[in-house]
Parts: structure tokens; C-alpha cells; sequence
């Protein structure tokens, strides 16, 4: 029944990263003025706002990575020693 709570804690982690991210997205980076094509590609604020986006990726698999390590940990602590013979 715990490994049941524990899924379903990493699937809401997940889904409010996904929330999280959008919004940081959405309400804080593209606003960032001006817009890219309006500036160009390889201007210093178009390299902010893709390092930022990139970041917030990496930021997501790195969050589920560890929730997942996290889970995997416990369920291989909870495991009890059996004996060979």
C-alpha cells in the first residue's frame, strides 16, 4: 500500500513541475521584451530566454530523476533478507 503513495506522490511531483514550468514559461520568459523575432536569433536576450527554457528541462528530469532514485531506494530497503538454503 506505501508503494502506492509513493507512485502516486511521484506522479503529482510530476504533474506540478509541469504546472511550474509552464507558468515560468509562459509568465516569465516569453514576456521578456522583446520578442525574439523581433531582435533576432543570436542576440544576447534570444540566448537568455532559450538558456532559460533549456533549464527549466533540465530542471524537470533531474527533479523526477531524484524522486525516482528516492522510490527506488525504498523499495530496496524495505526488502527482507531471505535466506539461500
Amino acid at each position: 500500500m506505501r508503494a502506492i503513495f509513493q507512485i502516486t506522490g511521484i506522479i503529482v511531483a510530476a504533474w506540478l513541475l509541469i504546472i511550474a514550468e509552464a507558468y515560468v514559461f509562459f509568465g516569465v520568459i516569453i514576456p521578456l521584451a522583446p520578442r525574439i523575432h523581433e531582435i533576432g536569433l543570436f542576440t544576447l536576450l534570444a540566448a537568455l530566454k532559450i538558456g532559460l527554457t533549456l533549464g527549466l528541462g533540465v530542471l524537470w528530469f533531474v527533479v523526477i530523476g531524484f524522486l525516482t532514485q528516492l522510490y527506488v531506494k525504498s523499495k530496496l530497503g524495505r526488502r527482507t533478507p531471505t535466506s539461500s538454503s
